[in-house]
């Protein structure tokens, strides 16, 4: 065995080569893959590796052969320096750089999806562009061009820019101009939310408010007959300017009422989930409380614009009712807000106050008692006796609405306008159907206790409902208005007729007479007829044909059938429950209405009273089925109608609709 004594020199290892640079020493120590020492340099100097060589030396020299042939500088390779660590501020950083980008990137995306959208819709549109000059256009002049040439009027615009709607849509002075004639005469009178002194002319609102200008067209071209195909592609322009408002974080009265009129005037939706007037009107009531519009308007506003600020308000305060009543709902807004309790004399507090003023007052007023009872029926579920409070908020309804009567006769007297007659009849036509909400909870609770033919809370039922209908076939419909009423006007005469016809169940046939059963079947089948004629639905997608189809059907199922002539059943008609489950069933006779929808427990019924009696009683039984008359429950069920009914879906060209329920009032 060989040893090597520990104090011997490290350098009689290197082959002699004890002048050797220390980085090639290194070289020379590193171990071989067998384990064993290299005997041979492993490393290169910089210009050797750039010829991916070793490096050779010739004894006794530090500078290797390569390197004195060439002259080059012999330098050892140093190691590669590392960079250092990112930090997390370097990450962050890095982070929303990606962010960023890919947030551009998702712009330029929706850009490019919405000219897609856009162009598709543009093809497929029936284009009437009207080269009408009076406007002074060339036949070549584009829609921006003859705008920004006709609405500036020599003003300077600095960086505004022409809504997107004006070349989306192709249109030119002449149809905006019609537009918004179309929505204050059409549309504003119904839902009055804008001054026409400041918004009337498109000129003032164009450059001031692009979001409520691509609105107000929007909203109009559904009633705009010379382009029938507008309407869907208006729309989405106006949606696609919800969006951007949003987005920006832009916030204005303004702004707030172009939220408003999105939600109380929406597109029909197929399913729920693509419904978002409830997101605008979110939006827009939100919007209002950040504005201060809930608060008196400021000292130093102006006088029309303070009135403009207070109707907003009012309006959000409506349409957040209307909604919380139509889905059972406890409003946004409650019963302390200030505004809306010191509104009853708001409608004279200036002279620059509209004719539509008072109506929206009388309607807040309205609103405020129902929302006091819903309030009190919430908290007091268990111990408060629904049936007596019903009767009495209804008795409060009647008393209001009586008060406000003479302050329509009033203002007519100062305003002697026939819309201003319409409108007063709409408010007593909802305050009717207000009524109807309240008794409808309970007269539910009555059948649990016992509900006789005499009873009051029966007769005011039918007597509001009837009301309700009554009102809208024979104050509003004369007047050609009714087709441009809003969609919740439709909601309340078709949940009055389908209460009537739900009356005509067997299980509560023997609490209304036979006059009374051929009235309500008279009343629904020519509400039905109106609400399905051309005078009235716009097209088959309106909603009041909607309703129509809806309350044809419900009649169908228990075998009646309006007659479109509208001329009223039989005197002879006799009515008789039948059951779709009874063994013994026998066949129906002929002019004889049945329902075969309810079936009786143990196949027996109570005999049916004599005419004139009011002592008969019905209770809820064992095996009843539970029948739910409220208005959230109606609403669900035209919803499931609408989006599943095969008579629609045979209707060429139909296209089920499912959101026929109006975010509005009066």
């Amino acid at each position: 065995m060989y040893s090597i004594s520990q104090d011997s020199d490290n350098s009689d290892i290197s082959d002699g080569r004890t002048n050797i640079p220390d980085s090639h020493q290194t070289a020379l120590k590193r171990p071989s893959r067998a384990g064993k020492t290299s005997s041979k340099s492993s490393g290169a100097c910089v210009h050797c590796k750039s010829l991916k060589v070793r490096c050779e030396f010739s004894p006794n020299e530090t500078v290797c052969q390569r390197c004195q042939a060439g002259n080059y500088e012999c330098k050892a390779r140093s190691r590669k320096k590392r960079k250092p660590a990112p930090t997390h501020e370097d990450l962050q950083e890095k982070a929303h750089d990606q962010d960023r980008q890919i947030e551009i990137l998702l712009a330029q995306f929706d850009q490019m999806r919405n000219k897609c959208k856009i162009q598709a819709l543009m093809d497929d549109a029936d284009y009437h562009r009207p080269r009408n000059p009076d406007f002074g256009r060339s036949v070549n002049a584009s829609p921006e061009m003859t705008v920004v040439s006709y609405f500036s009027r020599g003003q300077y615009l600095g960086q505004m820019s022409v809504p997107s709607i004006v070349h989306g849509c192709s249109l030119y002075p002449a149809e905006i101009m019609n537009l918004f004639a179309i929505f204050f005469e059409r549309i504003n009178p119904f839902f009055s939310i804008l001054d026409p002194d400041l918004h009337r002319n498109p000129a003032n609102v164009i450059w001031a408010s692009p979001f409520l200008f691509t609105v107000i067209c929007a909203t109009a071209s559904r009633l705009y007959t010379l382009r029938p195909k507008l309407y869907p592609m208006a729309h989405a322009f106006a949606r696609d300017a919800a969006g951007v408002a949003l987005t920006d974080g832009s916030m204005g009265v303004d702004i707030c009422q172009a939220y408003l009129i999105l939600a109380v005037y929406p597109v029909p939706k197929k399913k729920f989930v693509d419904d978002r007037s409830w997101l605008f009107m979110g939006i827009a009531i939100r919007m209002a409380i950040e504005l201060g519009l809930n608060q008196p308007p400021p000292p130093l506003c102006d006088e029309r614009e303070s009135l403009n600020r207070t109707r907003t308000w009012l309006n959000c305060y409506c349409v957040d009712a209307s909604h919380a009543i139509q889905f059972g709902k406890m409003p946004m807004l409650g019963l302390d807000d200030y505004v809306a309790r010191s509104s009853q004399d708001w409608y004279k507090s200036s002279k620059l106050n509209g004719p539509f003023d008072v109506h929206l007052c009388a309607y807040v007023n309205i609103i405020l008692l129902m929302a006091e009872w819903r309030r009190t029926a919430e908290k007091g579920k268990k111990k408060l006796d629904i049936i007596a409070s019903a009767v009495q908020t209804q008795n409060k309804l009647s008393l209001e609405l009586t008060h406000w009567v003479l302050r329509f006769e009033q203002e007519l007297t100062i305003h002697p306008l026939p819309i201003c007659t319409y409108r007063g009849n709409t408010t007593r036509m909802i305050t009717a159907y207000l009524r109807l909400v309240i008794l409808a909870d309970g007269f539910q609770h009555s059948v649990k206790k016992g509900l006789s033919r005499g009873s009051d809370i029966l007769r005011l039922s039918i007597d509001a409902a009837r009301t309700v209908i009554q009102i809208a076939l024979e104050k509003l419909y004369p007047t050609g208005n009714l087709r441009f009423a809003m969609d919740a006007n439709f909601l309340y005469v078709s949940f009055a007729a389908a209460f009537l016809v739900n009356l005509l169940r067997p299980r509560f046939l023997p609490l209304v007479t036979e006059a009374v059963q051929r009235d309500i079947v008279r009343l629904v089948s020519r509400l039905v007829n109106i609400l399905g004629s051309d005078s009235v639905a716009l097209d088959g997608r309106h909603t009041p044909a909607l309703y129509s189809r809806f309350l044809s059907s419900l009649l169908a199922k228990y075998n009646v059938f309006p007659v479109r002539d509208d001329s009223p059943p039989t005197d002879d008609v006799k009515f008789y429950p039948q059951f779709a489950s009874s063994s013994d069933r026998t066949t129906t006779p002929p002019h004889v209405y049945s329902w075969p929808d309810v079936v009786a427990p143990h196949g027996d019924i109570s005999p049916l009273p004599s005419e004139g009696s009011d002592d008969f009683m019905i209770y809820e039984r064992s095996g009843d089925p539970d029948i739910d008359l409220s208005l959230s429950h109606f609403i669900r069920t035209v919803g499931e109608q609408s989006s599943g009914n095969d008579y629609e879906q045979r209707i060429p060209g139909w296209d089920p609709v499912w959101n026929m329920n109006g975010r509005g009032y009066a």
